[in-house]
C-alpha cells in the first residue's frame, strides 16, 4: 500500500501543469534568442565555437528553468522546441536528431528530482548540447546529396565548403562535441551558483 501510495505520489509529482508549459516556452524563447545571435555572430568566425558558447550562455537561463519546472520531459521538450524551430528554416533533419537527442537527455535523466540535481543536470544539458552541435554532421552521414542540395541553395560555395569540412571531418566533429560539452557544464556551474546566490533567495523557484 505505501509503495502504491509513493508510486501515485511521484505521478503526480510530474504531472505538467500550464504554468510549466508557460514557463518552458518563455524560456525556450529566451534560449533561442541567444543561439540565433550567438549563431549569426560567432559563426562566421568559427564553426567549432558556435554550439560552446551557446551552451554557456544559455546555461544559466537553462538551470533556472529546470529547476522551476522540476519535472521529467523538460530537456525532451526544449529539444522538440528547438528542432521546430530548426526546421522553420527547412532544416528537416535537425528536428528529426534533435527529436532523438531529446529521448536520450530523457533517459539520462531519469530518476527522482534529476532536475533539481546540479551534476545530472550539467549532464543531460551537456548531451542536449552534443546533439546540437551533431545536428550539422547527422545529415552528412544518413542524406549527403539532398543536404548539399538544400545548403547549395543557401550558401555561397566558399561559405558551403567551410561547412562540408567542419561538419564531415571526424576530428573537427569531435572538437566541436568537446567544446560544447565543455561549455554546457560551464554554464550549468554558473546557473547553479546564480541559484543559491540569487534566484533561491528571492524565492523564485
Amino acid at each position: 500500500m505505501q509503495a502504491q501510495m509513493q508510486t501515485q505520489n511521484r505521478a503526480v509529482q510530474n504531472n505538467w501543469k500550464m504554468r510549466d508549459f508557460i514557463t518552458l516556452a518563455i524560456f525556450n524563447v529566451l534560449m533561442i534568442i541567444v543561439m540565433t545571435m550567438v549563431d549569426m555572430f560567432a559563426r562566421p568566425l568559427h564553426f567549432l565555437a558556435v554550439g560552446g558558447i551557446t551552451a554557456l550562455v544559455n546555461g544559466p537561463v537553462y538551470m533556472v528553468m529546470s529547476n522551476k519546472i522540476g519535472k521529467r520531459g523538460a530537456l525532451f521538450f526544449t529539444a522538440l522546441l528547438t528542432g521546430l524551430y530548426l526546421l522553420a528554416f527547412g532544416f528537416v533533419y535537425f528536428l528529426i536528431t534533435l527529436a532523438v537527442v531529446g529521448v536520450l537527455c530523457e533517459l539520462i535523466m531519469w530518476g527522482k528530482d534529476t532536475y533539481k540535481h546540479p551534476l545530472r543536470n550539467a549532464i543531460g544539458y551537456g548531451i542536449f548540447y552534443v546533439g546540437y552541435s551533431l545536428c550539422g554532421a547527422v545529415p552528412f552521414v544518413f542524406f549527403r546529396e539532398q543536404y548539399l542540395a538544400i545548403l547549395s541553395q543557401s550558401y555561397p560555395p566558399s561559405e558551403l565548403d567551410n561547412m562540408v569540412y567542419y561538419f564531415s571531418t571526424p576530428s573537427m566533429v569531435l572538437s566541436m562535441c568537446a567544446i560544447s560539452l565543455a561549455g554546457a557544464f560551464a554554464g550549468c556551474f554558473l546557473g547553479n551558483t546564480l541559484l543559491k546566490k540569487h534566484v533561491k533567495k528571492a524565492k523564485l523557484v
